[in-house]
């Protein structure tokens, strides 16, 4: 895009103007924005609507949608890091490659974690620091495997500078259409926040019976597979760090061992000087 105060080539990859500093916006939302993933996910969702109505479920489809628009955003953590990021007023959750950078963690030995930075490049090309992930959610809950406790995220907080991609972005481009690092990735499976609900009747309309019931949609849209490799889900992408004042709620299980209702009992404290409460099941 070209600055509309100076003119100025704004890089896909930067936030602000070169020339004149101006916000130029969120680059993951510019991206998904593009006329030509308009085009290609309307086709996808034109194609779904057809499939449904051809099945005699198109009016749970719409009403699919419509609930998929409360959807939240979620991620999914141990109590003791929920409990750290909800401790300090200064604390931010970033993502992996800032936390390495910062020597907070080290990379595991395994193919996700080696084949990360080639994944995120392709998707977010030359800003792929910038970039938290996390899950739609429309019971609260997210993929257990990367924690058994919930962080459900503000909307109003979170709304600007968040995406949302067809599915984990690493089974995406190196499991299912095998994309070589550098090639671009084909449009129409990504959408701007607002647009969430085309996304989802697009990707799980096959999804959708006429037995299907307004009850069972929390399991079409983050379905649980017997391993991490099996999980589905909507993949959610943010710009830019979280602060605890972002958190809405936290659902995970009820504490066992004393040290864990003691931090329990901190964490609720903690999460109602930002507004938030805790939820045990």
């Amino acid at each position: 895009m070209n600055c509309p105060t100076c003119g100025e080539r704004v890089p896909d990859s930067a936030r602000n103007c070169p020339g004149c500093q101006l916000d130029s916006g969120f680059p993951n939302v510019r991206a998904a924005a593009l006329p030509e993933e308009g085009v290609a996910l309307q086709q996808r969702l034109t194609d779904a609507e057809i499939s449904a109505k051809a099945r005699g479920c198109d009016g749970i489809l719409r009403d699919f949608g419509k609930a998929v628009l409360r959807s939240k955003a979620v991620l999914c953590r141990s109590l003791g890091a929920v409990s750290s990021l909800v401790s300090n007023d200064n604390a931010l959750y970033t993502n992996f490659y800032k936390q390495v950078i910062g020597e907070v963690r080290l990379p595991e030995d395994n193919r996700f974690d080696r084949g990360r930075s080639a994944v995120d490049g392709t998707l977010f090309p030359n800003y792929s620091i910038e970039i938290c992930f996390a899950a739609l959610s429309l019971n609260n809950m997210g993929p257990a495997d990367y924690g058994p406790y919930t962080i459900v995220l503000k909307e109003n907080r979170i709304s600007q500078r968040a995406t949302v991609f067809e599915e984990n972005a690493f089974t995406f481009c190196q499991i299912k259409h095998h994309i070589v690092v550098g090639d671009p990735i084909p449009p129409g499976y990504r959408a701007v926040w607002v647009q969430r609900d085309r996304l989802a009747m697009a990707k799980l309309h096959s999804n959708i019976e006429l037995t299907t019931r307004p009850a069972d949609y929390p399991s079409i849209i983050s379905h649980r597979g017997s391993k991490p490799a099996e999980d589905d889900f909507i993949e959610v992408h943010i710009w830019g760090p979280i602060h605890r004042s972002a958190i809405e709620l936290v659902v995970g299980p009820k504490p066992k061992s004393r040290e864990d209702r003691v931090l329990c009992m901190s964490l609720e404290r903690k999460l109602k000087d930002v507004g938030a409460t805790l939820e045990t099941r």
